[in-house]
């Protein structure tokens, strides 16, 4: 991946996330890392219940609490702690510098209000916009988005919209105060191809042609092949693998990454039913001894059911968590401690 010379925009480091439920505590983030940079575009990957979606509510410090819990690490955005910001800074922090497009615009759009006074409604509180320049403004963004017929949708209630039409407005919304990074958890889904490809698109231009870094998080490696430079493959709240995208797809290295890889259908091939990753992911709540996928790993040694392998940092600057390439690679620390184990 080599030496980035730029400023990192956000960081995150050593974030672990627990909730505390009837069944027990889940622990799910552990001891996460990453950088995000100006105008990248960045895929975060992974099973339902791999921590990706936590990750990223934690970037907005939307985190409800209870039951869920920060235990420890950061998130730099320029350098500054968010984590330990007043919340009036971080409401004026959140949906400004830092936005995000939401999995359901149906519950995060609010019904008894016009999409055109809930994108205006922004403008008003972070730029300081009087009302009916905020409403022209929501105009224009809703314009931007490929609303057609902008001037009257904007006094139409979500229930009046399609599905598609409802997530443009919540990218018009998250785009209204012209974020430096957007979060996007699951954009397309539950949305019919053709206004996928829509989405996608737009959500691409806007990175192109504002210069907004994008965070994708996804369980869809199409999406990622759309959209994304750089991929991040997490499972049970911890990056598997990290490495650009191009490079991701042609030479998988952990077996989870190739496991879901493999699982994508191919349009040129003529292929029975698709290999799929046998087993469940773990019970969140239980203590898992060793590397977490070495029950469903086809490569697993009897190591990996005893010792919880580090990350190995390839020749070629991938990263991967996996015992497979401790003679390639070299360790980023010791391998992490159990939290049941730590004093």
């Amino acid at each position: 991946m080599g030496v980035n010379q730029r400023e990192p925009l956000l960081q995150v480091q050593d974030l672990s996330i627990d909730f505390h439920t009837a069944e027990g505590v889940v622990h799910a983030v552990n001891n996460l890392s990453f950088d995000l940079y100006p105008g990248d575009t960045l895929g975060i990957v992974g099973e339902s219940g791999s921590g990706k979606s936590v990750s990223s509510l934690a970037c907005m410090r939307l985190i409800p609490n209870p039951p869920g819990k920060i235990i420890s690490g950061k998130i730099l955005f320029h350098g500054q702690d968010i984590l330990t910001l007043p919340e009036n800074q971080m409401i004026r922090l959140r949906g400004n510098k830092i936005s995000m497009i939401f999995q359901e615009p149906m519950t995060s759009l609010n019904p008894i209000l016009t999409c055109g006074s809930q994108i205006a409604e922004s403008l008003i509180l972070h730029r300081g916009m009087k009302k009916k320049e905020a409403m022209a403004e929501a105009e224009k963004l809703m314009n931007d988005v490929g609303i057609a017929n902008a001037k009257r949708r904007m006094h139409e209630y979500p229930h009046q919209m399609s599905g598609g039409m409802k997530q443009r407005v919540m990218i018009a919304m998250a785009l209204a105060c012209e974020p430096e990074i957007l979060f996007c958890d699951e954009p397309t889904t539950a949305l019919d191809v053709t206004i996928q490809a829509q989405i996608l698109d737009l959500i691409r231009s806007l990175n192109k042609e504002r210069g907004t870094a994008i965070v994708m998080i996804t369980h869809d490696f199409g999406v990622v092949s759309e959209i994304c430079e750089r991929v991040l493959v997490m499972y049970t709240g911890r990056i598997f693998e990290e490495a650009p995208a191009s490079v991701i797809f042609r030479d998988p290295k952990h077996p989870y990454t190739k496991g879901l890889i493999e699982s994508i259908p191919q349009m040129s091939e003529e292929r029975g039913a698709l290999p799929m990753i046998e087993g469940t992911v773990p019970n969140p709540t239980e203590p898992v001894n060793g590397c977490s996928f070495s029950p469903r790993c086809v490569s697993a040694m009897p190591r990996c059911g005893k010792e919880d392998p580090c990350v190995m940092k390839l020749p070629d600057g991938r990263r991967v968590r996996c015992w497979l390439y401790e003679q390639q690679g070299e360790r980023e620390g010791a391998a992490a401690v159990p939290k049941e184990e730590k004093s």
